[in-house]
């Protein structure tokens, strides 16, 4: 007989199918440093990320036991607050100090097109978090390179302030740019902290940004680093703080967004600022940041399939339902997921293009606490009724 063509079997059929992955929590903290090792181990290559995770490790940036370079202290000072992965990109020295510079901010090499100094970061397999270059950022050029590169890979970057008085420091803030720029995921720390060295047989000044490097990563990306107890033993600039009194130094440093180490009543010198450059939390930063890398990369399996309902939906739900896990371990306050009632568009779908809308909130950080103090005559009226 002639084949039956709608026939398609006598017998069963087991299709399985996955639900959609789970997108995971936000990451941790991993950090990238460019900098100076001169005496670092024969091993180590310039201008290539080397991944830092142990003192064991740390110790191959000068096995001489100089300490010579910026990142040996600045790596140490990192591990002995927090463990997390440092990434350091070491940079030869220059003939001179704007050589050295030069080689901090790197780019690509025009023969080879290898990638140097700052740009090499862009090679570190993991989602780095925090950039910076003790001894290096103090200057509007190399600031606006690392604002630039931040933003890009979405860092929050740490950058030295000026040596200089605080009045000096408050108008060098106010010509580093906007978040246009990338600035306002920059945190700008005043004055320089002293820690001991071995090598030295005394205290030595670092970089204002090297221990609040190690601030910036011991806290959760969406936390400040601000109120932080540093191993800071002395500085370079005595700042006045007083957490009663808006006239000090200290908060006309905060106001213009830079943070600053001085004595509280918590003991040692304390990382104080809360905030970017332009104002903006340091920690709102750290949230639309880890957010965002979460979202393209669970995004990015997802690409080139039809955007057919089912899906549609399905991707939304999964997103909704991730963001409602930040809900309840307190990441944010709340959260909803939906598509845009104006922008998906015939015309955009017909192009590929669809729009999904994250809303959420912010947990601010305590910066500012207000108590207030009412003297009742009532209670005073209670306490006579009581005794007479």
């Amino acid at each position: 007989m002639a084949e039956v063509l709608n026939f398609e079997h006598n017998g069963i059929t087991v299709n399985a199918t996955e639900s959609p992955e789970a997108m995971g929590g936000l990451g941790d903290n991993v950090i990238g440093l460019v900098g100076t090792a001169p005496n670092a181990h024969a091993s180590i290559p310039k201008n290539a990320p080397l991944r830092i995770n142990s003192f064991t490790t740390q110790a191959l940036l000068d096995p001489t036991g100089a300490e010579s370079g910026t990142l040996f202290h600045a790596v140490y000072q990192i591990l002995k607050v927090v463990k997390v992965p440092v990434y350091v990109v070491i940079v030869e020295e220059g003939a001179t100090p704007a050589d050295t510079l030069n080689n901090v901010i790197g780019g690509n090499e025009p023969v080879t097109g290898r990638k140097l100094g700052l740009a090499a970061l862009s090679s570190v397999p993991e989602d780095l978090t925090i950039i910076g270059a003790p001894g290096f950022t103090g200057t509007k050029a190399v600031a606006g390179e690392f604002a630039a590169f931040g933003k890009r890979i979405k860092a929050r970057v740490v950058l030295d302030g000026k040596d200089a008085s605080v009045a000096d420091q408050v108008t060098y803030s106010g010509e580093l740019g906007g978040a246009d720029l990338g600035f306002d995921r920059c945190l700008l720390v005043h004055n320089m902290p002293s820690v001991y060295s071995k090598a030295a047989k005394k205290n030595v000044f670092l970089s204002p940004s090297s221990l609040a490097i190690a601030a910036l990563a011991k806290v959760k990306q969406w936390e400040s680093p601000g109120n932080q107890v540093t191993f800071a033993e002395d500085v370079s600039r005595v700042v006045e703080y007083n957490i009663l009194d808006t006239s000090t130094e200290g908060d006309l440093l905060n106001r213009y967004g830079i943070s600053y180490y001085a004595r509280t009543i918590l003991g040692g010198f304390s990382l104080l600022g809360n905030r970017s450059i332009t104002g903006k939390f340091i920690s709102y930063v750290g949230l639309e940041d880890a957010i965002s890398r979460k979202l393209v990369k669970a995004g990015q399996k997802a690409m080139a399939k039809n955007l057919t309902k089912s899906f549609m939906d399905q991707e939304v739900k999964r997103i909704n339902d991730w963001l409602q896990t930040l809900v309840v371990d307190e990441t944010i306050p709340g959260g909803s997921v939906y598509l845009h009632p104006e922008l998906n568009s015939v015309e955009k779908y017909k192009n590929g293009t669809w729009f999904i809308v994250i809303d959420y909130g912010r947990y601010a950080p305590n910066e500012h606490m207000i108590y207030q103090l009412n003297a009742r005559d009532e209670i005073i009226e209670q306490f006579l009724e009581d005794v007479l």
